[in-house]
């Protein structure tokens, strides 16, 4: 079975990375959700869980 290729990416988004990183630091509980459009991140979405 061939591997599928993946297109490298060599443009990295500074501030859509820090984005992602403040998201996961902030987050105790809950999800994060990364939607790629054409290649792109075009979405950040955070959901939060409180536990108690």
């Amino acid at each position: 079975m061939a591997k599928a290729e993946i297109p490298k990416t060599t443009e990295v988004d500074e501030a859509l990375l820090e984005s992602i990183v403040e998201s996961i630091k902030s987050i105790q509980y809950g999800t994060i959700t990364i939607t790629v459009h054409d290649g792109k991140v075009t979405q950040l979405e955070t959901s939060r869980k409180q536990r108690f």
